[in-house]
């Protein structure tokens, strides 16, 4: 068994190599000092060939992985960036035959760039929602700002008042917040929670109505009802106005649609 190493403090270090510099011998030194005669002279053999007392700082443990290991975990990330680093760390070991943590995963992750985020949550959309919607877009690239000035949006969104509200975190590059690949699906549901239901002009918002109710097609020509013209007023809409909404099942209903003719 290797003997047990101790380190001495940089200013006992000083003490010894000032005593024998003074001439003092290394018997003395070690009975003044209270160190064995083996470390007096040992400090003393580095001071000459070193120059100073003070060790050079060590280089601290070897990495636990090599960089093809590395490469491994980054690749089993990138595979599923929505498992945590638990997991990963799990399947490497069984892979490499190292036995890797969650904090190696981790660190070897963040040096390759990916960081733990909230996915981003947005619309399912498929690739005929998407043409569809790039069509859309097209079809006013050209307009003139006073033509946005008479368009009402309008929408409802959908409040949290308690819990949690699903987020899941996903090992992300910054660039890659909304790649498809990176971001979770929302679909629509039957849960009912808070809706409210707004607007918004090129020259400012509207009214806001808290539904108090399920958003059905006879509940949505209510609140167009009574909260369009009030907007409008306000806002000061006057003549012509493009009314624009989602494709939303209460927004199908014809039964709102003399309200906006």
């Amino acid at each position: 068994m290797e003997p047990i190493r101790q380190e001495y403090s940089h200013d006992l270090r000083c003490r010894v190599v000032q005593k024998w510099r003074a001439k003092v011998s290394t018997h003395t030194i070690s009975n003044s000092l209270l160190i064995p005669r083996w470390s007096v002279r040992t400090i003393i053999d580095f001071y000459k060939a070193n120059g100073r007392c003070k060790p050079a700082p060590r280089p601290g443990r070897p990495p636990l992985t090599d960089a093809q290991q590395d490469r491994r975990i980054v690749r089993a990330m990138e595979a599923n960036r929505f498992i945590c680093a638990a997991v990963v760390a799990a399947r490497v070991t069984s892979d490499i035959g190292v036995n890797v943590s969650p904090e190696v995963v981790r660190a070897r992750v963040r040096a390759a760039g990916l960081r733990g985020r909230s996915a981003r949550k947005k619309p399912f959309l498929s690739r005929k929602h998407r043409r569809q919607r790039l069509r859309y877009a097209q079809k006013f690239l050209d307009w003139p700002e006073e033509k946005w000035r008479t368009v009402f949006f309008s929408d409802e969104a959908s409040v949290e008042l308690h819990g949690t509200s699903g987020r899941v975190s996903v090992c992300r590059r910054p660039h890659e917040a909304f790649d498809d690949k990176y971001v979770l699906p929302t679909y629509k549901s039957s849960r009912k929670s808070l809706m409210v239901w707004a607007s918004i002009t090129a020259d400012g918002v509207g009214t806001m109505h808290f539904c108090d109710e399920s958003v059905t097609g006879a509940y949505y020509r209510t609140i167009l009802r009574s909260n369009i013209p009030i907007t409008m007023q306000l806002l000061g809409l006057e003549g012509e106005t493009l009314f624009v909404q989602d494709n939303a099942p209460a927004h199908r209903t014809k039964l709102h649609v003399p309200l906006l003719v």
